[in-house]
C-alpha cells in the first residue's frame, strides 16, 4: 500500500523569528563576561503532518524483500532557502528473520540530497533531520514489503527554516583580507552559525567556543557550499553532517570571560556513511603541547566568518581563512592580527610553522590595531575536560550489531545468528567472539562463533524444550583486552517454539499509545531510558533495546502513599490461536507493597487481577500468561500494570518491559520424553529429566503447573512408555 500527495504548508511562526546573527562581541576588556552574542536569522514554524499507523497488506513472497516506500508526503515553506524537519509519535518495524528494519528517507527536491534514519540514529539526531537546502523536502515511510505483523507511523511536527541575513565583521586594518579556503579540519555549527574544528584521531572529538553553545540538537557540517546570492546559507548533502552528542559536552566552568571560553563535545557518527568524521575526511588538527610566547609567528584562523560589501554576499557563513602575526600571549588569554567576523567564534587558533593548535577564538578586538583573541589551549580546566572525555568522545570500542533478531528459534535447535562488525575503530578482534545463552529450561553455554570471513560470525542455538524463554549475548575482546558486550546492557531475548504470530509487541522505544495515571501520592509512569537512582529502581532495561516503562526516573523519588497505573491499548485477540502474553516485570517493595498485572476484557471497564508480586529481587523478572485460561478472545482486550505503595514507611518502584502478545505454537507430535532431542528414548532422557527435576529448573516441571512434584514424575514416566510417535 503507498499513500502519497504534496502539501503546501501555510505555516504558522511557533518560536518567532530569531532575530540575533553571528556568536562574536567587539572590544572587550580581559575580564570582561562575555554576552550578547549573535546567530543567524531562523524561523521555528509548526506543522502537524501524520502518516498514522501504516500497515502493509498482500506481501509478495520472499524472506526479507528490499524496503520499499509505504508512505510519502512533501512538506514545503514556500519562502525558506533552506528546512529541517521535527518529527515526534514514530514507529518504524524492527528487523527480523524475514522483515528488514524500517527507516525514513528524507529528500530535497531542489539538490535531490537524501538522509536515510533508522530508530537508532533518530534517536541521535533527537529526532530531527540534518540541514536540506531549498524549501521542499519529500519524507518517505521506507519498510519491508512483508512486514504485515507490525506497523509504522511518522509525524512531522515543527520545520526549521530560514530567513534572509547580514552579519557584522571586524577586521584588522581597512580590508578583509580573508580568502575561501576547503579544511575538513574545521566545520560549521548550527543553527549557531559558529565554528567547531576536530582533533585528535578518535574521529569525533570538536572544540568549539562555549558562547557558542554546543548541545544535542545541533549540527556539524562539512563541505559547506557557498551561500546563494543574496546571503542565506546552503547546506552540504547529509553525509556531511552529523548531530552532537549532548551527553559529551563539557564548556568553561566559573563563567564565559576572554580566556575561559571553550566547549569540548563530540559528534555521532553519520546516519547515512555510518563513520565518524574523522574516518570519512581523514584530517584533523593536533592540539598543542609546549606552550609559546607573543613572538609574533604567523597564525592562522579559518572559520565561517559573516561577511559584508564588498565582499560577495555568497562568501556569507563559508570557510575562509587568513594568516597575521601572533601579538600578545598572558595567562589564559591569547591575540593575534588575524582578520576574523562574527561566525569564526569558535575556530582554531592554528600556528602556522608547525600546524599545532595554540587555542580557541572567541572574541574581536581588532580594528585599524589592537588583536582578535582567544582562550589558550592550556587553560587548566579546558586541559581537565580534554583528560576526562564524556559520551562519544570516550575512547571508541568496536561496534557491532546482529543481521536480525529471531523472533522466535526452533525447539530442534539449529537457527543461527549473525553478528556484524560494523567498525572496528582502529582495534582489532582477539579470538572469537563469545555467543552466550541462557534458556528456561536450563541449558546454557559460551560458544566460539565461527568467523566467516568477511566482517561477520556466526553463532548456532541449540535446542531448549518448546515454550522456553531464550536470553542470548555477545561479548567481544579487543587486543587492549576490552571486552564489548551485545547489548550493552541485559540481553536479547527469544522463545522455542515451533511457529509464532505476533499480535502486539512493544520495547517502549517508541510511544504505541499506553496510558499512565495516579491516584494520589507521588510517582507514575514514565517512559524512559532508566537511570538507577539507588531507591530499588532499575538501572537497565530488560531487552536491551534501552527504554522501558519504570515508576519515575528522578533521584529520590519513588510510589508514594498511592497506586500508580499503566495501561496498554486495545488489543485484538481474535485472529490468534491461543495467544500467550508475556513482559518482564521489576518490582520494589515489602509487606503489603504490591505490583498487579491485570486483564480487562471489556475494553477497561472493569480488570481482574491474575498476579500479585511484592519484589522480584532487585532484577526483571520475565511473565507469561496463556490468556485462554483468563479472557475471552475478543479485539477489546486491555492489560493494565497497578504499583500501590500501601502507606508504610517502605521504598516502592516498579518497571514493565519486554511486553508482546503472541501465537505460540509448539507441535503436539514432539516426543515430550526425548529430553535431550537425539530423537531417541533412552536412559540418557531419563537421567536429564531428573537432573533438570532435582535443580527445580522449568524442564523438570514436566506437566507445566509451576510445581516440581510427583505429578511431573508420573507425567514423564507415562510419556516415556508411551514412546514416540
Amino acid at each position: 500500500m503507498k499513500q502519497g500527495c504534496t502539501l503546501g504548508l501555510m505555516l504558522v511562526c511557533a518560536a518567532g523569528m530569531a532575530t540575533q546573527a553571528l556568536a562574536q562581541s567587539v572590544n572587550v576588556s580581559n575580564d570582561q563576561p562575555i554576552g550578547d552574542f549573535e546567530q543567524p536569522e531562523f524561523r521555528e514554524l509548526t506543522v502537524d503532518v501524520d502518516s498514522g499507523f501504516v500497515g502493509i497488506t498482500g506481501a509478495p513472497s520472499g524472506a526479507r524483500d528490499l524496503q520499499v516506500p509505504i508512505w510519502e508526503e512533501v512538506v514545503e515553506v514556500g519562502d525558506a532557502e533552506w528546512v529541517r524537519l521535527r518529527f515526534s509519535d514514530v514507529m518504524l518495524a524492527k528487523s527480523d528473520e524475514h522483515v528488514r528494519e524500517s527507516y525514513l528517507r528524507i529528500t530535497s527536491l531542489q539538490d535531490g540530497h537524501e538522509q536515510y534514519l533508522d530508530a537508532k540514529s533518530l534517536q541521535e539526531w533527537g529526532d530531527s533531520t540534518a540541514y536540506f537546502n531549498g524549501g521542499a523536502v519529500k519524507v518517505e515511510i521506507m519498510a519491508s514489503p512483508n512486514a504485515t505483523h507490525q506497523v509504522n507511523r511518522v509525524r512531522v511536527t515543527g520545520v526549521q527554516v530560514s530567513a534572509p541575513i547580514v552579519g557584522p565583521r571586524s577586521i584588522c586594518g581597512s580590508v578583509d583580507d580573508r580568502e575561501l579556503s576547503y579544511d575538513n579540519r574545521d566545520a560549521r555549527l548550527m543553527p549557531i552559525g559558529c565554528t567547531a574544528w576536530l582533533f585528535s584521531d578518535h574521529g569525533s572529538r570538536m572544540l568549539t567556543a562555549a558562547h557558542c553553545g554546543p548541545a544535542g540538537g545541533d549540527v556539524i557540517q562539512f563541505n559547506v557550499p557557498l551561500s546563494s546570492s543574496g546571503g542565506s546559507t546552503q547546506n552540504p548533502p547529509p553525509q556531511d553532517q552529523y548531530p552532537v552528542d549532548n551527553s559529551s559536552v563539557q564548556d568553561s566552568i566559573g563563567g564565559i570571560f576572554i580566556g575561559n571560553d571553550w566547549a569540548y563535545f563530540g559528534v555521532f557518527d553519520n546516519s547515512n556513511t555510518g563513520m565518524s568524521p574523522g574516518q570519512s575526511y581523514g584530517v584533523h588538527h593536533t592540539l598543542a603541547t609546549t606552550g609559546v610566547s607573543a613572538d609574533s609567528r604567523p597564525i592562522r584562523i579559518t572559520g565561517y566568518g559573516s561577511t559584508s560589501s564588498p565582499v560577495p554576499a555568497s562568501w556569507y557563513l563559508v570557510q575562509k581563512t587568513h594568516v597575521g602575526p601572533l601579538t600578545y600571549r598572558s595567562g589564559n588569554t591569547i591575540r593575534y592580527s588575524t582578520d576574523t567576523t562574527g561566525g569564526n567564534s569558535g575556530s582554531a587558533i592554528l600556528d602556522e610553522n608547525n600546524q599545532t593548535v595554540l587555542g580557541i577564538h572567541t572574541n574581536a578586538g581588532c580594528n585599524t590595531s589592537g588583536g582578535n583573541q582567544g582562550t589558550y589551549i592550556f587553560n587548566n580546566d579546558l586541559q581537565n575536560a580534554l583528560a576526562n572525555p564524556q559520551g562519544i568522545c570516550l575512547p571508541r570500542n568496536i561496534q557491532a550489531s546482529l543481521v536480525s533478531e529471531p523472533t522466535h528459534v526452533q525447539p530442534e535447535g539449529g537457527d543461527e545468528v549473525v553478528l556484524v562488525i560494523d567498525n572496528l575503530q582502529g582495534h582489532t578482534v582477539v579470538g572469537a567472539p563469545k555467543f552466550i545463552v541462557n534458556a528456561t529450561d536450563g541449558t546454557s553455554f559460551e560458544q566460539d562463533m565461527v568467523d566467516n570471513g568477511d566482517g561477520t560470525y556466526t553463532g548456532t542455538f541449540s535446542s531448549y524444550y518448546c515454550g522456553s524463554n531464550v536470553s542470548y549475548s555477545f561479548e567481544i575482546e579487543d587486543e587492549e583486552g576490552t571486552i564489548v558486550t551485545l547489548p550493552a546492557t541485559g540481553s536479547y531475548t527469544t522463545v522455542a517454539l515451533d511457529e509464532l504470530t505476533i499480535s502486539m509487541e512493544d520495547d517502549f522505544e517508541e510511544n504505541q499509545g499506553w496510558l499512565s495515571y495516579t491516584t494520589g501520592g507521588s510517582g507514575s509512569f514514565i517512559r524512559a531510558i532508566p537511570n538507577g537512582y539507588g531507591l530499588g529502581d532499575p538501572d537497565n532495561d530488560s531487552d536491551g533495546s534501552g527504554a522501558c516503562y519504570v515508576t519515575s526516573n528522578t533521584a529520590g523519588i519513588d510510589v508514594d502513599n498511592g497506586s500508580v497505573f499503566l495501561a496498554s491499548p486495545l488489543i485484538d485477540l481474535t485472529d490468534i490461536e491461543e495467544p500467550v502474553l508475556r513482559l518482564s516485570a521489576w518490582m520494589t517493595g515489602s509487606g503489603p507493597d504490591s505490583m498487579k498485572i491485570q486483564f480487562s476484557s471489556n475494553a477497561g471497564i472493569s480488570y481482574t487481577t491474575v498476579m500479585s508480586i511484592t519484589s522480584t529481587g532487585g532484577e526483571w523478572d520475565e511473565l507469561s500468561f496463556n490468556l485462554t485460561d483468563y479472557v475471552p478472545l475478543n479485539n477489546v482486550f486491555q492489560l493494565r500494570v497497578q504499583v500501590t505503595d500501601a502507606g508504610a514507611d517502605t521504598t516502592v518502584e516498579g518497571g514493565i518491559d519486554g511486553f508482546k502478545v503472541s501465537s505460540e505454537v509448539c507441535d503436539d507430535a514432539r516426543c515430550s520424553a526425548d529430553m535431550n532431542g537425539d530423537g531417541v528414548l533412552d536412559f540418557f532422557d531419563v537421567s536429564e529429566f531428573l537432573s533438570a527435576f532435582n535443580a527445580m529448573d522449568a524442564a523438570g516441571d514436566f506437566n507445566g503447573d509451576g510445581n516440581h512434584d510427583f505429578f511431573d514424575v508420573s507425567e514423564f514416566l507415562a510419556a516415556f512408555t508411551a514412546g514416540c510417535p
